[in-house]
C-alpha cells in the first residue's frame, strides 16, 4: 500500500510573528497559543495513527512530531484514548464542513447524486476512513473507547445525512427515495473503501463508481417521473 499522504496541513495564525509593516512582534494571547498548541497535536496524531496504526501510536511520538514537550501534550489530553478520540472528532468536524459547502453548491443542486458521491468518496475512499477505521477496530473490543468515539460518529453521519436528505428531496425525490438513495450509495462506497484496504486499483474504483452514478441515476429520474404524476 502506498505511503499515505499528509491529512492535515498545520495552519499558522495570522496574529503571530511581526505587525504588518511594523517590525515589531505582536504577541498572541494564551487562547492563540493553546488553540495552536492542541491543533499541532491534533495534526501529529493524525500522522502517526496513518503510518503506525493505533497499536503504534504513542503519545511521546507525537509530542516529538508536533514540537511539543510530553508535558504539553499531557496538559491537553490526560490519555492516549483522549487523544485519538479528539483527533476523530477534529476530523470529522472538517468533514461535516466541507460536506455542507458542497451540499450547499449550485452544483449539488443541479446534479444532487454527484455532489453526494463526490462528499462520500472525499472521506471513505481517502484518509478520513483510514484513521476512522484504526480507531473503531480498537474500539470493538474496548468498550470505553466505543464510548467516547460513538457519538463523535454518529454526529458525523446525521448531520451529513440530514443535509444531503434536503438536497435529494428538493430535487423531486419522496422522503423515503431520498433515504434509500443515500443509503444504497453511502454503503456502495463505504464497500470500496473496505475492499480499497488491501487492493488499491484507482482504474477499478472509478470503473465502479461510474457504473453506479450511471444506475443510480437512472433510478432516481424514473423515481422523480412517478412522483411528478
Amino acid at each position: 500500500m502506498p505511503e499515505p499522504k499528509s491529512p492535515i496541513r498545520r495552519r499558522t495564525s495570522s496574529t503571530g510573528g511581526a505587525a504588518a509593516g511594523s517590525g515589531v512582534p505582536v504577541r498572541r494571547s494564551q487562547e492563540t497559543r493553546s488553540r495552536e498548541a492542541r491543533e499541532r497535536l491534533l495534526a501529529a496524531t493524525i500522522d502517526v495513527l496513518m503510518r503506525r496504526g493505533y497499536g503504534g501510536l504513542t503519545t511521546k511520538e507525537v509530542a516529538t512530531q508536533s514540537g511539543l514537550s510530553n508535558g504539553a501534550l499531557m496538559h491537553h489530553f490526560a490519555t492516549k484514548a483522549e487523544l485519538v478520540v479528539a483527533a476523530t472528532e477534529w476530523i470529522y468536524d472538517v468533514a461535516t464542513e466541507r460536506g455542507q459547502r458542497v451540499a450547499e453548491s449550485p452544483e449539488a443542486r443541479a446534479n444532487p447524486i454527484e455532489g453526494f458521491i463526490a462528499d462520500c468518496v472525499s472521506v471513505y475512499l481517502d484518509w478520513p476512513f483510514t484513521v476512522a477505521l484504526e480507531v473503531l477496530m480498537v474500539a470493538r473490543t474496548d468498550p470505553e473507547l466505543m464510548e467516547r468515539i460513538m457519538p463523535v460518529m454518529m454526529r458525523y453521519r446525521q448531520t451529513t445525512n440530514a443535509r444531503w436528505l434536503q438536497v435529494l428531496q428538493a430535487s423531486g425525490l419522496a422522503a423515503k427515495d431520498a433515504e434509500r438513495v443515500l443509503n444504497l450509495t453511502l454503503n456502495q462506497v463505504r464497500g470500496m473503501a473496505v475492499h480499497q484496504l488491501w487492493q488499491t486499483d484507482e482504474t477499478y474504483a472509478r470503473v465502479n463508481l461510474d457504473d453506479w452514478r450511471r444506475l443510480i441515476s437512472e433510478h432516481v429520474a424514473r423515481k422523480i417521473r412517478e412522483s411528478a404524476r
